[in-house]
């Protein structure tokens, strides 16, 4: 099977403005999910989640925009849990129907200022 990858507008033009090291983890992702894509997610070093928790006031939103996170190792990997590592900076994608194609949506912290987890503006993504 084929897995493809696209930049959305707004991430595209973002990515382009990254320090190297930043765009060189986007790549290592791009370059794992184009030779695997996501059915075992023990192929990625850094955890792959849904990008919000059944219940939450953010859940209808993330889940019908089919938003995941990509702990994407920025500034370092923590590992957390045994099974998967995390860091402050997650890599969001929607992926729709778990099919064999991801676009990039963005790049940002874990969580606001507020605490909140981070969810980003539907103007980055598609619909």
């Amino acid at each position: 099977m084929q897995y493809t990858v696209d930049f959305l507008p707004k991430f595209k033009k973002e990515f382009a403005n990254f320090p190297p090291e930043h765009q060189d983890k986007v790549l290592d992702f791009v370059k794992q999910f184009q030779m695997h894509g996501l059915s075992d997610f023990s192929l990625y070093e850094g955890k792959v989640a849904r990008s919000a928790v059944p219940g939450t006031p953010e859940y209808y939103y993330a889940s019908s925009n089919d938003l995941w996170h990509y702990h994407i190792g920025i500034p370092a990997y923590t590992q957390i849990h045994g099974r998967y590592k995390t860091s402050d900076m997650l890599l969001h994608f929607q992926w729709r129907n778990k099919g064999p194609h991801i676009s990039l949506v963005d790049m940002y912290d874990h969580y606001t200022s507020t605490g909140r987890f981070y969810l980003p503006s539907g103007d980055y993504l598609v619909r």
